[in-house]
């Protein structure tokens, strides 16, 4: 057909297809003349926009199976023509899922539709799900959660550590005493969005916001601060803007939700980009107290990058720090001290570590943190030496144990790998709980050279867990045993404790 007969055909449109046809017309050029006012910024985000579409649009739609769970909670599915990695998708499971990238060995998907739901699938309660990259399974339930967590932790220790699946027949996820409302801390970072200030939680694989108002797994005193200093940036205007890590401007980078689950007690922190005027010190003290915390405290973070801390940190309420009870032990803690979120999970997993410690006289710990499970490892042990590579961290340590009168421990300041190698007690034990990387290589030659004969392991990655398992189990240690917790409900994260002898 030429370009004449194309418009002939036009030509017999009727009078209603001419004025539907001019009303288009209309729409689209007041949408243009809309979008030539738009900044650069504004510009380039809408054509990412329009790509996205246009990618959904014209993606690959398909029919899985899918048969397995990685330890981000991201279904499996294996094709002829390779993995396919499918969100929202549980084992057992037929769904349609949409193609949202391919690589040579792989490809990822989201999940359209469910044709054959798994038994335990249910309905998600948090209204973010799905857009905050928060949690993971909240499609499944609870119980279902806990079967998938002890196959993440399954599949590492065989695949990765090499060790014989029989070892893990058995093997549980210890629940958490509260699968929602668990969390005792929340950060929430804030930006600058079109003059005002947001905050919220990134989106899955993103630095995105999600503008939330409220999370289900946080503690409802933390939802409490949180709403009250949404509402205050919201009806309020503060000689500060939100952070941006594109050009690392703006004042304002997070805000921090503490709570003693236990105690009741709260604090509140706003992490800030360099010096503040005394105007903004007052107005962020103004801010703070609307939330009414037990203390309110100032972070300090002039550096680039998305790191949340700084290392300074001052009180404008109370005294900086609040205090938890967990057993026994009443424990304090200050913005920076790392604490397990998980109050009530916290004191099932360090009772069970100090357990599997033994009837150990001696034991040496490694990252040692703010003194939590230093406690009940004293509480047990004739002497303990505890190794913490941050200073302020080590300071908190001290004071938890004083406060406890547990005169037991020496506690030394520096990195784990250096300190040891400068150690000549002989120990009983060692307990190791280092960060989601695991242990400097170092570390676990020395161990291996004390010639402990228990080795009790805490770990929050499973796949680091296996891998150094594996090679104590090369230097003659036998893996005795593994418990997986669910520190974290709703997600795929899941705590483990290995205990290896020889």
């Amino acid at each position: 057909m030429n370009s004449n007969s194309g418009r002939n055909v036009n030509s017999n449109n009727s009078p209603e297809d001419t004025q539907r046809r001019t009303r288009e017309r209309t729409i689209m050029n007041s949408r243009r003349n809309v979008n030539s006012n738009n900044s650069p910024e504004d510009t380039k985000r809408h054509t990412r926009e329009r790509i996205a579409t246009n990618s959904r649009n014209h993606a690959e739609t398909l029919t899985l199976t899918v048969t397995g769970i990685n330890s981000e909670g991201t279904g499996i599915s294996r094709t002829e023509s390779g993995v396919v990695f499918v969100h929202g998708a549980l084992p057992g499971e037929k769904v349609r899922a949409r193609i949202v990238a391919r690589k040579k060995d792989f490809a990822v998907a989201d999940t359209v539709s469910v044709d054959e739901a798994s038994p335990g699938r249910v309905s998600t309660r948090c209204r973010y799900y799905g857009r905050c990259g928060g949690c993971q399974l909240q499609h499944a339930g609870y119980t279902t959660q806990l079967q998938l967590k002890a196959g993440i932790v399954r599949d590492a220790m065989t695949r990765i550590g090499g060790f014989d699946p029989e070892i893990f027949a058995g093997l549980t996820c210890e629940p958490s005493p509260e699968s929602w409302g668990y969390r005792n801390k929340a950060a929430f970072p804030v930006q600058d969005m079109a003059g005002r200030i947001v905050t919220g939680f990134y989106r899955a694989g993103t630095h995105r916001l999600e503008l939330i108002r409220t999370c289900p797994v946080n503690a409802k005193r933390l939802n409490e601060m949180y709403t009250k200093i949404l509402d205050g940036l919201t009806q309020n205007h503060y000689p500060f803007d939100g952070y941006s890590e594109a050009t690392h401007t703006g004042k304002l980078r997070h805000i921090i939700t503490r709570t003693g689950m236990n105690t009741g007690e709260s604090l509140l922190s706003f992490v800030v980009n360099g010096k503040l005027s005394a105007k903004s010190v007052k107005s962020l003290a103004s801010l703070g107290n609307l939330a009414r915390p037990d203390t309110l405290t100032v972070n300090h973070n002039s550096k680039p990058g998305n790191v949340i801390l700084g290392s300074y940190t001052e009180s404008l309420t109370g005294t900086g720090t609040i205090s938890e009870r967990l057993g026994e032990y009443r424990l304090m803690f200050d913005t920076a001290s790392f604490f397990q979120v998980n109050t009530g999970q916290a004191e099932k997993l360090f009772s069970y570590a100090a357990m599997m410690a033994g009837d150990a006289r001696n034991i040496l710990e490694l990252y040692s943190g703010a003194g939590s499970l230093t406690c009940w490892l004293a509480g047990n042990a004739v002497n303990v030496t505890s190794v913490e590579e941050y200073r302020g961290a080590v300071k908190m340590a001290v004071r938890n144990l004083e406060a406890n009168n547990l005169g037991n421990v020496r506690a030394l300041c520096g990195r784990s790998e250096e300190v040891i190698a400068d150690l000549r007690d002989s120990y009983d034990a060692v307990v190791l709980d280092p960060p989601r990387d695991g242990c400097d290589r170092a570390v676990l030659e020395a161990v291996c050279d004390f010639g402990v004969r228990r080795v009790v392991y805490v770990s929050c990655n499973p796949a680091t867990l296996a891998r150094d398992c594996r090679v104590l189990a090369g230097k003659g240690y036998r893996l005795e045993g593994v418990r997986a917790f669910d520190m974290f409900p709703q997600t795929a994260h899941v705590e483990s404790v290995a205990v290896m002898v020889r």
